[in-house]
């Protein structure tokens, strides 16, 4: 059974004990207050009859009290109204009528303990209550009864006066009123049905959705969104656990993003649609180079004398949060006149930090920007160790791609890139070359001159071709004394003015061991693609054969693949 259920069961089961109980002790106390009223009356009665027999006493016409009782019980609405006299009475002034002399159980029991003696006879058609009461004789009444009844003594029983009084109207009353009761018990209970739906029914399925989301994050499973109509503190607290659901998806998210570049852009989304921040600068800073880069920018005319120096930013240089309401014109690179600003700073590695630059119109829309730090800094912390992750593995990949001599892409990276994402588009305009590089005779440096004039002469090719290429070009260190250069979409002519550059280049360094300077040559295949193959792989062993037929015929030269060479 859910838990609006079982709240829903508990009120109707609570309304219905307590209508139950409250119509029970209602009843009850109407029946005893009905019972005590109805004896007071019967009292009252027996005292207005005992002042009309003392008044027909004392005028003598003690023979015409009949008339005078059957007129009281008539006015009274009385059955079996019954006088009976004490023995004493008797022997003073006679049996009187013959049905004064004979008493009923009560009437004896009232005579005997001088008490008012009552007894309830119920039925479905009719209530009745049956009184006694005792006349007790005393000096101090008025007329002085002893004055009378010469033979009693105060406190003696004089006679017992007995009447069955009808309260079945009375009954008829309480059952009504009991009625009523049930009526606004009912109403009660549908009113409080009514309540529990709309309005204890959110905080019991916020329960619920609590239960079920705890439940599954026993699990691992942190997935689960409450969804909910509260907007007080209730609501507040639903609204937090979503946002610690929204963080956990965003994390399992970024663990499976490629790079800490995809991440960065994660960040960038969540803090456009989920903080509604449009106007911020974010940017990430190598710690050991001081220098920062940014990741995305919106406010370029906002930023004052920007460069990629991160000690210009008072945020990285300090390790801390910056705003511009800490104190006027706190940071001279930033704008302040027109605008309100925060710098946020998030250290990631020893290595690594972000810093997001927000600006905002007003000191309003600060307060509000400062009022979602938190889910920021949620978001980043968690974050934090995954893109520390993400930079250990490029950091890791990077040195199994790159050789450690000459700084140059090793022979795995080129493995990797040809059999990945290499651009197979070309144009009659535009072809890639493959340039293979030898350096000549390289056997004798390391022989003559040792390993390491050998290492300076490998740098010193390594360095020129990475001065003779473009950006989008790409220089690998083949293996030993060999290199391997692939031109992106560059022509056969280009291709030839670029082997020549680094040939002549080559040859014009001199170096020096001890006291001997020499120089070194260099031989070079090429080859294109797609004119020689449009596999990549056959035009690189097509550049080797050119290579391998350079160094054959002299070295010192460049040969250019054709099919005559195979």
């Amino acid at each position: 059974m859910s838990t609006n259920k079982k709240v829903l069961t508990i009120i109707i089961v609570m309304m219905l004990a307590v209508s139950f109980l409250s119509t029970i002790v209602f009843i009850y106390n109407f029946k005893v207050f009905s019972i005590q009223n109805t004896t007071e009356k019967a009292i009252s009665i027996a005292q207005n009859v005992r002042d009309g027999l003392t008044s027909h006493m004392v005028n003598g016409t003690m023979d015409k009290r009949d008339l005078f009782l059957s007129n009281i019980a008539k006015n009274q609405n009385i059955d079996n109204f019954h006088l009976y006299r004490a023995p004493s009475v008797v022997e003073e002034y006679g049996v009187g009528y013959e049905n004064e002399t004979i008493a009923t159980p009560m009437e004896k029991v009232s005579l005997e303990t001088a008490s008012i003696q009552t007894k309830l006879y119920e039925s479905l058609s009719s209530v009745t209550l049956k009184v006694s009461i005792p006349y007790i004789a005393s000096s101090q009444s008025n007329p002085n009864c002893i004055s009378c009844h010469t033979t009693a003594n105060n406190g003696d029983v004089l006679g017992v006066i007995s009447m069955d009084l009808e309260v079945s109207s009375t009954r008829i009353e309480g059952i009504k009123i009991a009625l009523k009761i049930l009526l606004i018990v009912i109403v009660l209970l549908v009113f409080a049905i009514y309540i529990a739906k709309y309005f204890i029914k959110p905080y019991v399925k916020l329960f619920d959705d609590l239960e079920n989301g705890i439940s599954r994050a026993y699990r691992g499973d942190f997935t689960y969104t409450i969804d909910t109509t509260l907007t007080n503190e209730a609501g507040n607290v639903a609204e937090k656990l979503n946002e610690l659901s929204e963080i956990y998806k965003f994390k399992k998210t970024i663990e499976s993003d490629a790079n800490k570049l995809a991440i960065f852009h994660r960040i960038i989304y969540i803090l456009e649609s989920k903080c509604n921040i449009k106007n911020f600068l974010f940017f990430e800073i190598d710690n050991d180079s001081k220098e920062r880069e940014i990741i995305h920018n919106t406010i370029d005319d906002n930023i004052r004398n920007f460069n990629n120096d991160s000690n210009m930013c008072r945020a990285s240089r300090l390790s801390s949060n910056v705003s511009s309401n800490d104190f006027d014109d706190i940071c001279l690179n930033c704008l302040q006149e027109s605008n309100e600003y925060i710098c946020l700073y998030y250290a990631i590695t020893n290595e690594c930090s972000l810093v997001i630059h927000i600006q905002t119109e007003n000191n309003q829309e600060l307060m509000n920007v400062k009022d979602h730090i938190p889910i920021i800094d949620n978001y980043l912390d968690m974050a934090k160790p995954v893109i520390e992750s993400k930079i250990l593995m490029e950091q890791l990949k990077k040195t199994t791609l790159i050789d450690p001599m000459t700084s140059l892409y090793n022979r795995r990276f080129l493995t990797e890139l040809l059999d990945s994402n290499i651009p197979n588009r070309t144009t009659q305009e535009h072809i890639h070359s493959i340039l293979m590089l030898d350096i000549d005779f390289f056997k004798q440096v390391n022989d003559t001159y040792g390993h390491d004039i050998g290492d300076t002469v490998i740098k010193s090719l390594a360095l020129i071709m990475n001065e003779s290429v473009r950006d989008s070009d790409m220089a690998v260190r083949y293996g030993g004394e060999e290199f391997l250069i692939l031109l992106l979409n560059s022509t056969k002519e280009q291709t030839l003015v670029i082997a020549n550059k680094i040939k002549e280049r080559f040859l014009s360094l001199e170096f020096t061991s001890q006291s001997e300077t020499f120089r070194k040559t260099l031989s070079i295949g090429i080859s294109h693609y797609p004119d020689d193959s449009k596999s990549l792989w056959k035009v690189i062993k097509y550049a080797d054969e050119a290579l391998y037929l350079a160094k054959n015929t002299g070295r010192n030269k460049i040969v250019e693949y054709d099919s005559s060479i195979s």
